[in-house]
């Protein structure tokens, strides 16, 4: 009996593989054709590169800037000569009398640089000083700023962006993956698994194939998850090479300072680039295998569900920490898709929890301590105020009416 030679057996299983193959072409071709991938992938490039085209304020100025402290070395100065300290504890007036002179530097020093943010730090190391003893309450964010100025002081050239549209290309990729909700980036990949299982359902040459079903829907999920890949960084792509030629790449070494469930976490630009990859490839390829199985089990509910996974994070009662909901919400996929609200984003307004409110991130909110301060500059010093209760070990909690 004549016995097929290697080459025949090669040929052989050439043929048998052609029609899947064939399928995997045809899936793709359908897949980068399809009309409203195509515009949602438009659309969210220009989403992507909105910040920087107009402008968006990063707030630095009300933050970390020179200004900021002109204003407080003006707000101290005034208050010092209008007696408002005279008869204060001899500590607190030597706290006043330090920060004057730190703020005094910072206000006459080039802005940003190294000179600057040192002169800065030194102002916040005092003001710690005073929370320590008890003349200011402890606050997240004022470590939080503390943390940041101390930080951009070790820098050998800061910088400090007042727009997105002077951010590097490093920052502002961070910035804005961190500003965006889950939604933009991920929507046209949905529509992209839903067009890849879609194709399954129609009648065409490669679907007559004899290929077991099973291996139709591996090879269709193969297809739409090598391209969500793609479309990642086809959205990324124009945002990212708009700031790299305006801007430069940026420093990687950039810090990244957040306040995550009340505690001060700081990190660098590449470490929030690096984690929002991997959230964002991982959301995608979840997406992607989420909608293909849905389909799988009931044809044309893939895209539906895949919709339902990234609208539902919008919805308010599924962003509401008070709700019981949300025991069941934190372990759901759909938690995980923002970037900004699971690894955070550069700010220098960082007075906010990103843990507690992913709708308020981004706007400032002054430290406590400054509105305590401000409050003190109102009216006359009291010493009663700032009497330590022994059984407590902190400031008497009493009224705040001065001493006539």
């Amino acid at each position: 009996m004549h016995q097929p030679t290697e080459a025949t057996l090669d040929i052989a299983a050439s043929k048998m593989r052609s029609p899947l193959a064939a399928l995997a072409r045809s899936t793709l071709r359908v897949c980068l054709w399809d009309r409203p991938t195509l515009a949602v992938l438009v659309l969210v490039q220009i989403l992507l590169l909105l910040p920087a085209l107009m402008g968006y304020p990063t707030l630095s100025d009300q933050a970390i800037g020179q200004e900021q402290a002109r204003q407080t070395r003006e707000i101290l100065l005034t208050s010092t000569a209008n007696g408002v300290y005279d008869s204060a504890p001899a500590d607190l007036k030597d706290i006043n009398a330090r920060e004057l002179t730190a703020l005094g530097e910072a206000a006459s020093t080039p802005y940003p640089s190294r000179d600057f943010f040192d002169a800065y730090a030194r102002y916040y190391d005092i003001e710690l000083e005073s929370v320590k003893a008890g003349y200011s309450e402890p606050d997240p964010s004022l470590y939080a700023r503390s943390e940041l100025i101390h930080r951009l002081a070790q820098l050998e050239n800061p910088e400090v962006y007042d727009t997105a549209a002077e951010m590097s290309a490093t920052y502002y990729l961070a910035f804005v993956l961190g500003l965006m909700p889950g939604i933009v980036p991920l929507l046209p990949i949905a529509l992209l698994a839903g067009a890849s299982q879609r194709r399954l359902a129609t009648r065409s040459l490669e679907q007559a194939a004899p290929i077991h079903r099973a291996k139709k829907r591996t090879t269709a999920l193969g297809v739409a998850l090598a391209l969500a890949l793609v479309v990642l960084a086809l959205e990324l792509a124009p945002a990212t090479l708009l700031a790299l030629v305006r801007n430069g790449l940026g420093n990687l070494a950039y810090p990244v300072v957040q306040i995550v469930d009340g505690n001060v976490a700081s990190t660098t630009v590449r470490e929030v680039l690096a984690k929002d990859m991997a959230l964002i490839i991982g959301a995608a390829l979840v997406t992607t295998a989420l909608a293909a199985t849905a389909e799988a089990i009931l044809p044309r509910c893939g895209l539906g569900l895949s919709l339902a996974l990234l609208v539902a994070p919008l919805l308010p009662p599924y962003a509401s920490r008070e709700t019981e909901w949300q025991e069941i919400a934190r372990h759901l996929p759909s938690s995980y898709l923002s970037c900004g609200s699971i690894v955070g984003m550069p700010v220098y307004a960082n007075g906010l929890d990103i843990a507690s409110s992913r709708a308020r991130r981004g706007s400032w909110v002054a430290p406590r301590s400054w509105h305590l301060r401000r409050r003190w500059f109102s009216r006359p010093f009291s010493l009663t105020r700032y009497k330590k209760d022994p059984a407590q070990g902190g400031c008497r909690g009493g009224s705040h009416d001065h001493v006539p």
